[in-house]
């Protein structure tokens, strides 16, 4: 007899048929609970869907702006530091981004001598509340054609000052993304460096230095909410 036959037999023995149909009743069982759990869930989430309403975000913004000047000689680095507390916020209002802009002493190309410096700056990581792995940052850049340098940091989390409808049960739920404090708080660290050029036809530099206008501008929002369905 093979070892398949002599199993089947003690399963239906009548000693065995009471457990063997109690476990095959359980697993039936746990079967039916799970798929009556999974359509639940569906039902939920198809209720949630079409009885939740939509509301529309609208974001009013303000910029404040700070600016320092600062001359460099050849091959130098700087850190220069804004103290956003500096900042006045007006009541109802967060910081959202960061924006800074590096001007070089000569702008759009306009250089006597036809040969623009070499300048970079980089935003510093440090204790400023800010979004500072956000893909949408620009923390670095350089130009050597006379061209201002656009950096950029975000502040509030998903912040672009752009109008959103969102799905929440109620006003609370919609705004409770928005209503984070202590984003922007601390010191914006900035990098400046120069690398004086040398004419061409000529041995020696016409200058040793380069003037920089950093200008620092922050954005900063309030929001109004209205229910659309």
């Amino acid at each position: 007899m093979s070892d398949d036959t002599t199993l089947r037999n003690l399963l239906m023995t009548k000693e065995s048929r009471i457990p063997t149909l109690g476990a095959y009743s359980l697993t039936l069982l746990l079967l039916v609970v799970t798929f009556g759990d999974i359509l639940g869930d569906l039902r939920d989430t198809t209720e949630f869907t079409s009885n939740t309403p939509e509301w529309q975000i609208t974001f009013e913004t303000q910029n404040q702006s700070l600016q320092i000047v600062e001359t460099l000689q050849d091959d130098e680095t700087r850190n220069v530091v804004f103290d956003l507390s500096d900042i006045t916020v007006p009541d109802g209002y967060m910081i959202g981004q960061i924006d800074v802009i590096l001007l070089p002493e000569e702008l759009d190309g306009d250089d006597d001598w036809n040969q623009c410096d070499s300048i970079a700056g980089d935003i510093i990581e440090n204790d400023l509340t800010a979004q500072w792995d956000d893909a949408a940052n620009t923390l670095s850049g350089q130009d050597s054609s006379c061209l201002p340098i656009d950096l950029y940091l975000r502040a509030y989390p998903d912040f672009t000052g752009e109008d959103l409808i969102v799905s929440a049960k109620n006003e609370y739920q919609a705004l409770e993304p928005w209503s984070q404090a202590g984003w922007g708080e601390g010191d914006l660290s900035v990098d400046l460096e120069v690398d004086v050029n040398t004419p061409l036809g000529l041995t020696t530099p016409t200058d040793t230095d380069e003037e920089i206008t950093v200008e620092v501008t922050v954005t900063m929002f309030s929001i109004s909410i209205e229910r659309l369905t």
